[in-house]
C-alpha cells in the first residue's frame, strides 16, 4: 500500500486483484505482526463510518468460511488471529478483505499515515 502525500491511500504495482487486504482495529495485533516482520509498518487511517459498519456487518469467521452461506460468494470481509487475540489479549478485531471491499477501504480512507 502506498501512502499519498494528501492522506489518501493507493494499491502499489505489487496488489493483484485477487489477493485480500489484512486490517486490524487494534494496535497490539498490528505491533505484534509488525515484530514479527523487522522491515514492514504499520499504515493508519480512518474510514467513514458507513464503511465500517458495512465491514463490521457482512463478517463472518475465518473457520469453515468456504463452506458458510454467509460468505457471499468470497466477497464477504473475514474475521482473522481470533485464537492471536484470545492468546494475548488484544483489544479490536482483524479482518481480512476480499475484492471490492478491500478497493472501497483504499478508496475511502483518509487521515492516513505511517507507523513505523
Amino acid at each position: 500500500m502506498l501512502v499519498n502525500n494528501d492522506g489518501t491511500l493507493s494499491l502499489n504495482s505489487k496488489w493483484k486483484a485477487d489477493h485480500d487486504l489484512n486490517v486490524s482495529t487494534g494496535k497490539d495485533h498490528s505491533e505484534y505482526f509488525k515484530n514479527k516482520r523487522p522491515d514492514s509498518y504499520i499504515v493508519e487511517f480512518g474510514v467513514p463510518p458507513y464503511v465500517d459498519d458495512l465491514i463490521r456487518e457482512n463478517a463472518i469467521s475465518q473457520n469453515r468460511y468456504k463452506t458458510n452461506p454467509l460468505n457471499q460468494g468470497g466477497s464477504a470481509p473475514k474475521i482473522v488471529d481470533k485464537g492471536i487475540f484470545d492468546k494475548y489479549g488484544f483489544e479490536g478485531v482483524a479482518y481480512e478483505l476480499p475484492t471490492p471491499i478491500s478497493q472501497w477501504l483504499v478508496e475511502y480512507a483518509k487521515n492516513t499515515k505511517i507507523i513505523k
